[in-house]
């Protein structure tokens, strides 16, 4: 077992399911939650958070210029030949060097680097279309969906090429997501989520790959059912499992997916970092730890945390994740 990595090479090999010196861990918060931890810890700015709970990963911004165009209002499209008669966003709508300036800041952190444009295959047709019209359009105007999610995908594409070829040396990981799950089930059924958007997410996972980087995917909710899709597609680690919802159980998961796709998060922010005690919140995750890891899993909330969550309890969960003995 290696004796001492650094944070990069640890996350890199707990993603290839490879050894590891102990378990890593990374920080997601909202900002509220950012500013009190610095306040109850006496500690600075998210860097200085970042250095104290000792995580071993840091995201990089893709900046999008001032004038950025943005995903084109498509309520009123008739059909799917009107889809390219206005305009979409492009690489010409990232802002380059402010780009390279936070990966390069992100890279001299010594973290593994996230990076890359958060391409919502989803939730941006949903919005550009209209929810209702849209969720109609999937049985009733099939072609339609069809055209404006490989639309959709080919925009989010040509920002990556844009991103990675400025600043692909100094990322890791290409991070994006769309949440296909509820707290019970998939958003839509498992056959449209193959149909209309799995062949657009393979697309943009090989084009990321083709830099040299791992992949990793946001979904919430009770996504079991696709978890092979996204192991087909190429995505070589699943965000943030979601423990409390459906079927998402560190167990069933461990069961069906160990060592075919690594998992990134696991500890809940809906019914543990909330409500139990720092010595629960110290047990459960050792326990999670236990089922998902030690390799093949990188530790930490199953959400953005929010400002229900006490410091004592965020506190808890590093202490637990960095005691672990392998």
């Amino acid at each position: 077992m290696p004796s001492s990595m650094g944070h990069r090479e640890r996350i890199l090999h707990a993603i290839a399911h490879e050894e590891v010196d102990r378990v890593p861990a990374f920080f997601f918060a909202e900002k509220e939650v950012e500013a009190r931890v610095c306040q109850d810890l006496q500690l600075t700015d998210l860097p200085a958070i970042l250095r104290h709970f000792d995580v071993d990963t840091v995201r990089a911004e893709l900046v999008l210029k001032n004038d950025a165009t943005p995903f084109p209002d498509l309520t009123a499209v008739a059909d799917e030949a009107d889809i390219d008669r206005v305009p979409w966003p492009g690489g010409a709508d990232v802002d380059l060097e402010a780009s390279v300036r936070s990966a390069a800041a992100a890279r001299s952190s010594g973290l593994a680097v996230l990076g890359g444009v958060w391409a919502s295959i989803f939730t941006i047709p949903r919005r550009s279309m209209g929810e209702e019209r849209f969720l109609h359009a999937l049985i009733d105007a099939p072609a339609l969906v069809e055209a404006v999610v490989a639309r959709t995908a080919d925009s989010y594409i040509a920002q990556n090429t844009a991103y990675f070829g400025a600043c692909g040396g100094n990322v890791d990981i290409f991070f994006f997501g769309s949440d296909f799950g509820t707290q019970r089930s998939l958003f839509i059924s498992a056959a449209m989520f193959r149909r209309f958007f799995k062949p657009h997410m393979r697309r943009i996972v090989q084009h990321a790959k083709g830099y040299g980087v791992r992949v990793m995917y946001h979904t919430c909710g009770a996504v079991a059912d696709i978890i092979p899709d996204l192991i087909e597609c190429g995505i070589d680690a699943l965000d943030p499992v979601q423990v409390s919802a459906r079927g998402m159980d560190t167990a069933s998961l461990a069961a069906a997916f160990r060592g075919r796709i690594a998992f990134h998060g696991g500890i809940s922010t809906q019914t543990l970092l909330p409500f139990a005690s720092p010595e629960e919140v110290y047990r459960t995750t050792q326990a999670t730890i236990r089922v998902l890891g030690p390799s093949g899993y990188i530790a930490g909330p199953d959400q953005y945390m929010i400002g229900d969550i006490p410091t004592d309890n965020i506190t808890a969960m590093y202490q637990a994740i960095h005691n672990y003995r392998i």
